[in-house]
């Protein structure tokens, strides 16, 4: 056992300067193995609508349309035209213009570049510029990422990136200044995520939600340094969903639908440990549902980890103790009984068929807010937000509009904390940014983009921007749309917190 512990130690004071150009692995790729022609992103037409869709008839939709929202963005880009928005990435330039890459299901990816101090828009002020990123992919941009956040001044040694991931297979790497093409990196099958490491943004990792291998670059050079294998499809053929480097840049860390979390050391390839979290021989077995979704960085060692489940369970754990440290059930089973491979909950009147909730949202506050908060965000629109300080999860809140308005928001897509307020940004799939306040669970404000739940105006992704010496005044709420469009909010978020005080007040 002490040999155990002393083993383990060692690996954890690795340097964190593991990557060597030279550990090159050759990798055959099987160009011949044909594509399954039926996966999910094959279902959608370039509108973003599934051929299966029901189409009302014009006074079917006149009588059931909502108000239109109003338009509370700053900037409105419509360079995909129809086509789904799936993903963007954004990261403020010297607090005055914020740049924006996105892709979607028009195979397509564009730089924009928006000047954020442009409040009247004048003929002679700036004006956003849209740069097409040149490659011509094959199938849906799937995912985008910039290292503009983890580079040195030196940019010699860290170069800008801009990477597009495709489910085609390709990673593109652009100059982010100005769209130029740097190199396209043989991928994995339908690459699901890229994420850069943070000591440098020179190396990346990449995942297939086809195949679930996990790919790790060296980037001034274009060579694959690692594969990772080790994850399983489940049995409707998905992969890996999210990975990312550990804060300290030690470790590699991915989740996948075969209900796993696995820990890998860049160096080796090796899988130091897995987390069998909702598998069906696992500890906390559920059907073997899949893991959805991955955060970093929590307590006040930065070892937490957290991953979202399609059984509506989020789970919690340590990684240089490897263990798991809470389970958090987002969805409450109270009312529901198993019958069958069916959930149903009894009612006066009937058996109603019930959907486990999937957990599709998840994040820790930064240490500057509380590093021991955890945010859970659920298909049913409702955000929780968890205390584990003492190693048993403990819900402090539970967000969600008023019963009557609850089913309206939809699903919540994507969440992110405000890094030094006690804010919680939140997509929902009704094309809605509603801001939370962490310590009372109180709703501090909504985003809306201008159009009504009809519209396909649902947000399958969105970013933040902040300023480095952010006071609150410079966020900026990146939004991508099913109806083709990219949205950018301005939010002044001490106003926001203040203006929600003094109605709880009065």
């Amino acid at each position: 056992m002490a040999n155990e512990v002393e083993e383990e130690k060692l690996t954890y004071e690795e340097s964190e300067e593991f990557v060597n150009p030279n550990d090159v692995v050759e990798v055959e790729v099987d160009d011949d193995v044909p594509m399954e022609e039926d996966d999910d992103h094959d279902n959608y037409d370039q509108q973003g609508t599934s051929p299966d869709t029901t189409v009302l008839t014009e006074q079917q939709t006149e009588s059931t349309r909502s108000p239109p929202l109003p338009d509370m963005s700053y900037e409105t880009i419509t360079s995909h035209k129809s086509s789904s928005v799936y993903t963007v990435a954004a990261h403020f330039e010297n607090g005055e213009f914020l740049s924006i890459v996105s892709g979607g299901g028009d195979d397509k990816a564009f730089l924009h570049i928006v000047p954020m101090n442009n409040e009247n828009k004048t003929t002679s002020a700036p004006v956003t510029t849209t740069i097409p990123l040149e490659h011509k992919h094959t199938d849906s941009v799937s995912c985008v990422a910039m290292n503009m956040q983890y580079i040195s001044n030196d940019l010699t040694k860290t170069p800008k990136y801009l990477a597009v991931g495709s489910y085609d297979g390709n990673i593109v790497l652009y100059d982010p200044n100005n769209g130029q093409k740097i190199h396209i990196l043989d991928g994995p099958t339908d690459v699901e995520f890229v994420s850069f490491h943070p000591k440098g943004g020179s190396v990346l990792l990449a995942g297939s939600i086809a195949d679930a291998t996990v790919w790790m670059y060296h980037l001034p050079t274009s060579k694959c340094l690692q594969v990772f294998v080790g994850h399983e499809c489940n049995a409707e053929g998905g992969g890996v969903t999210a990975g990312s480097f550990t804060p300290d840049g030690k470790f590699a860390v991915t989740v996948g639908m075969d209900g796993t979390m696995r820990i890998w050391a860049p160096r080796t390839g090796m899988c130091k440990h897995t987390f069998k979290l909702s598998t069906a021989d696992g500890e906390n077995s559920n059907g073997g549902a899949g893991l959805t979704c991955l955060a970093m960085n929590g307590g006040q060692d930065g070892q937490l980890v957290i991953a979202g489940g399609e059984d509506g369970n989020a789970h919690v754990v340590h990684l240089q103790g490897k263990k798991v440290v809470a389970v958090l059930p987002h969805f409450d089973t109270s009312g529901i009984v198993t019958q069958g491979e069916a959930d149903v909950m009894k009612t006066d009147e009937e058996e109603d068929i019930v959907m486990m909730t999937s957990v599709e949202a998840v994040g820790f506050a930064t240490k500057e807010v509380n590093c021991n908060w955890v945010a859970t965000g659920g298909s049913n629109g409702i955000l929780k937000v968890w205390d584990v300080t003492h190693g048993v999860g403990q819900c402090r809140h539970i967000c969600k509009l008023p019963s009557e308005n609850e089913s309206s928001c939809g699903g919540i897509t994507r969440l992110v904390w405000h890094p030094t307020m006690p804010v919680i940004f939140v997509s929902h799939a009704d094309g809605i940014v509603r801001l939370w306040d962490a310590r009372d669970g109180t709703l501090v404000h909504s985003l809306s983009g201008g159009s009504s739940t009809e519209d396909n105006q649902q947000i399958n992704d969105f970013a933040a921007g902040f300023t480095s010496s952010d006071n609150g005044t410079s966020t900026a709420i990146v939004t991508a749309h099913d109806d083709g469009t990219v949205k950018v909010f301005k939010v002044d978020v001490p106003i926001a917190l203040s203006a929600a005080s003094q109605m709880r007040i009065t």
